[in-house]
């Protein structure tokens, strides 16, 4: 497997952006404030042409109850256990690591906090390399030789100083440990494209965390009764079958009108961009809530970034018979226009339904590839025809001559017309359920692209009028 590195150190160090730094895009959520960080984030890293390496982000440890972010609404307890979450996914993170840079700060100087990290990671006998970053300031490194873990190195993750070098001094300390141990490959099992990528998304606080470490059967995700613990859209990769799942938790989506904090939007982008990469999205629903109109609103997000879409109704545990028929029907008039998408029934919590809504997510994500002949898509849009005409143009005969399709994740069909711009919004629609109802695909979105078919004798006929 690829070798592991991870990147520790107290709150607002540069972690996050050191990591972004070395991955070469913006990965995980940088802000100017401790917390940011909560969930532990692992990405596949191509540090040189010659080294590629699984790249580990983690949460700020090392300072006590007093330091831990004020958040609106969360009580004492609730941030301490948060703390204590966090610094549980730093402790699994340091069991799997192969390398650990450690993350000081230059422009504050050696703290008792660096001390007590120091002490940790030399008991735990790591390779170890110390990295000063917001060194600035020449020879800012010098004072870190006092942690005693070797020769600090000063790095400023914000400029990019110092990065090459890091890079080489990285790529040298794996080399000596693939040396010193079995030669490292990447597993059979994670080469390739995943079976799915399956994108968990929803309101704050429904779930969607547990849910993940249902999935993945341990605690890889921070759950926390505070809303908004999930701020990256972390990736994670379940060996499936013959093959590999990926996994998506979000941040949860509130309404854009309440979206005060940076932090939160920039979380609200990334939740988006996982739906754009994901084949199918799972949104999950409280069912000890009613449903609202963010919910909709977040039905309409998957559908537009052309993902497969799945309702899950987590929490049912909490309701009795006649509750669920409530929210039930509650459900049914809510989505009255998208009846065929798929809903299930869960509780992550008891872990009930759990793989069953999974099975049924990678069957969803299959749906979204489908592919069809040119012959057959023709001939169902003859039968369609026959079926519900396209209503005419001011007397004018509109024509779907021809259709092929010209991609997949979602469907995506081309239509030859006489009058494309003529044909109206509800026969589109009338087209795409009848598209996902004769092929079996629930849930799936289906884009149509209307073009004007060529006219073979229009060319001859400006010839003529010449």
């Amino acid at each position: 497997m690829l070798p592991v590195v991870a990147i520790v150190g107290r709150p607002n160090v540069g972690k996050s952006t050191l990591f972004n730094r070395l991955m070469g895009q913006r990965k995980a959520i940088v802000g100017d404030r401790p917390g940011v960080t909560v969930d532990r984030l692992e990405q596949s890293c191509q540090l040189t042409p010659s080294c590629r390496m699984l790249l580990v982000d983690t949460g700020g440890i090392g300072e006590g109850e007093h330091h831990l972010e004020h958040r609106q609404g969360s009580r004492p307890e609730q941030q301490v256990s948060m703390q204590l979450a966090i610094e549980s996914q730093v402790t699994a993170a340091l069991e799997v690591a192969d390398l650990v840079l450690f993350v000081v700060e230059g422009s504050a100087g050696v703290c008792a906090a660096d001390h007590d990290i120091a002490n940790r990671l030399r008991q735990s006998k790591h390779r170890l390399m110390v990295l000063v970053n917001k060194a600035e300031r020449l020879g800012s490194e010098m004072e870190f030789h006092a942690l005693g873990l070797g020769e600090p190195q000063a790095v400023s993750a914000m400029h990019g100083n110092g990065i090459n070098a890091l890079k080489r001094r990285i790529e040298a300390e794996l080399v000596a440990l693939q040396q010193a141990n079995a030669p490292l490959t990447e597993n059979d099992h994670l080469r390739g494209h995943p079976l799915a990528s399956v994108a968990v998304i929803g309101r704050p606080n429904v779930g969607k965390s547990t849910l993940i470490n249902r999935w993945l059967r341990e605690d890889r995700m921070v759950v926390s009764p505070m809303a908004g613990t999930t701020r990256d859209a972390v990736d994670h990769d379940l060996v499936w079958e013959d093959g590999f799942i990926r996994l998506v938790d979000t941040a949860g989506q509130r309404k854009a009108g309440r979206i005060k904090d940076v932090i939160e939007f920039v979380a609200r982008v990334k939740a988006e961009q996982a739906c754009e990469r994901a084949d199918v999205a799972v949104l999950l629903l409280d069912g000890a809530e009613t449903i609202v109109e963010q919910d909709m609103r977040l039905m309409q997000m998957a559908y537009d970034k052309g993902c497969a879409l799945i309702v899950a109704v987590n929490k049912v545990d909490l309701l009795d018979k006649e509750e669920w028929k409530h929210f039930a029907d509650r459900l049914d008039f809510r989505m009255r226009s998208q009846h065929a998408i798929p809903r299930c029934r869960i509780s992550a919590e008891a872990n009930e339904g759990c793989r069953k809504l999974l099975r049924q997510a990678v069957v969803a994500a299959e749906y979204n590839r489908f592919q069809a002949g040119t012959g057959e898509l023709n001939r169902w849009l003859e039968r369609t025809q026959q079926q519900q005409h396209a209503p005419s143009d001011r007397g004018t005969v509109v024509r779907i001559k021809y259709i092929t399709q010209v991609s997949t994740r979602p469907p995506t069909l081309k239509l030859f017309c006489n009058r494309p711009d003529t044909v109206k919004e509800s026969y589109r629609r009338f087209l795409e359920q009848s598209f996902r109802d004769t092929f079996h695909l629930p849930g799936v979105p289906v884009r149509l692209i209307l073009t004007a078919s060529d006219n073979p004798y229009s060319q001859r006929k400006r010839q003529y009028q010449r």
